[in-house]
């Protein structure tokens, strides 16, 4: 059985996801492809490679405006700890670690660039009409109801009548719609992931201040367990929280695996404790 394994000792946050996929192997033009059917006007997407405390994977980022050059396929990285993981553009980021689904959520170090957003109903009507396979509609479509609804208890509306703001941000479709491209790429047997962490303390967002883990972030991982670290910052972003949930069949240690590839995705800030990275592990599950 061929299984995918997330690491999540650093949390996760769609970026992060759509980079370890990619540093296993799924390649920046796919995903080019799959996300230029749906109708998102211009943009161009960014493959880094990047180290957070010498761990080195892909850091992804996306941008509106017209297309300035292609995503390229390029060789691999000289260090070959993931596959062949070609790269497009590498130039700056516009400094955010997280995609937000909360609506308001906006921190001086994870806050997008783009203020405009869309409906639960908007979003959900752009995936249907497009060319998107069978399987990125759905789960794309099952990651957008999560968060919905985790908003609609928050904010005492129902699901179907929620506006998102952040989630409905070019970044947030793309990190969601790639994350679910490169999900049905790699084709495994089954996801698995680490016991979930996030931060502690406290954030602040035009709601005011809201505790860590973000109150959107604890009702999409509802009944899967979740810890806190001693960093004093929101590790699972309610975007990561709705993928994870999603497509992870259990929340334990990874179990005995025979390796094949290894990938990073690159969170922007800079954590005490741990790098901040995810960690993708493909291999074949070993029987006992």
């Amino acid at each position: 059985m061929r299984v995918l394994f997330l690491d999540c000792n650093s949390g996760i946050s769609g970026d992060m996801t759509v980079g370890a996929l990619c540093d296993l192997g799924v390649k920046p033009s796919t995903l080019e492809w799959e996300l230029s059917k749906l109708d998102l006007g211009d943009f161009h997407m960014h493959f880094e490679r990047k180290q957070r405390k010498g761990i080195e994977g892909v850091k992804f980022s996306i941008h509106e405006g017209a297309v300035h050059s292609h995503v390229q396929d390029a060789p691999p990285p000289a260090h070959q700890h993931g596959p062949d993981c070609d790269h497009g553009h590498t130039e700056h980021k516009h400094g955010q670690e997280c995609d937000h689904g909360h609506a308001e959520h906006k921190h001086e170090d994870h806050g997008h660039s783009h203020s405009h957003g869309a409906s639960h109903r908007q979003i959900r009507a752009l995936i249907d009409s497009s060319d998107l396979s069978p399987f990125v509609k759905k789960h794309a479509l099952s990651i957008f109801s999560r968060i919905a609804v985790a908003e609609g208890k928050i904010h005492g509306q129902p699901p179907e009548d929620v506006e998102f703001h952040e989630v409905g941000n070019l970044d947030s479709i793309a990190d969601i719609v790639c994350a679910c491209v490169g999900m049905e790429a790699l084709s495994v047997d089954r996801i698995l992931a680490s016991p979930l962490v996030d931060g502690h303390g406290f954030m602040t967002c035009q709601h005011g201040t809201l505790p860590v883990p973000a109150p959107a972030t604890l009702e999409i991982l509802k009944g899967i367990p979740l810890g806190q670290t001693d960093e004093p910052h929101e590790l699972i972003t309610p975007t990561g929280a709705a993928i994870i949930a999603e497509f992870a069949a259990s929340f334990a240690r990874m179990p005995q695996l025979k390796i094949e590839k290894i990938g990073y995705g690159i969170g922007t800030r800079e954590l005490t404790s741990r790098p901040n990275v995810l960690r993708a592990i493909l291999g074949e599950l070993v029987e006992s």
